[in-house]
């Protein structure tokens, strides 16, 4: 293959590739309604589970419910480990003591996680519902 030849086939391979990324380019117009199909659809399905409004209260509320959840998933897994551990000591009085111990961290763990969740919970829905304007009208007469 000589050297003209490869450039011409470069130049036309370019030439094709240059018209298809010009007839397959997005409109813009349509990637806009796209997205508001797809919030509105969002909506719809969620209900009142998907708010496209976050305010900063809420979205903190929602950040520490995550780390609190792992915290508690991260509590569990250690509780199971601690009872295998416990299942397969066959016997061994450290494995036993290590076990117990465990345990007892893990058990104590998931209380203070459910109660850190519940206060959480309380007060991010306390801080939502005071973040609201009321209006209130005057009474006729």
């Amino acid at each position: 293959m000589t050297l003209k030849r490869s450039t011409g086939l470069g130049i036309v391979f370019m030439f094709f590739l240059c018209l298809l990324l010009f007839i397959f380019l997005p409109d813009s117009a349509l990637a806009q309604s796209a997205t508001s199909t797809i919030s509105q659809g969002l909506q719809n399905t969620a209900g009142t589970t998907y708010d496209t409004n976050l305010t900063a209260t809420v979205f903190i509320g929602n950040l520490i419910r995550t780390l609190i959840g792992a915290t508690g998933i991260l509590f569990l897994v250690i509780t199971i480990y601690a009872g295998i551990l416990y299942m397969t000591a066959a016997g061994d009085d450290t494995k036993i003591k290590k076990a117990k111990g465990m345990l007892t961290s893990s058990v104590i763990g998931i209380i203070i996680v459910v109660g850190a969740y519940a206060m959480t919970s309380y007060i991010v829905s306390a801080l939502s519902t005071a973040a609201v304007p009321t209006t209130t009208t005057a009474p006729p007469g």
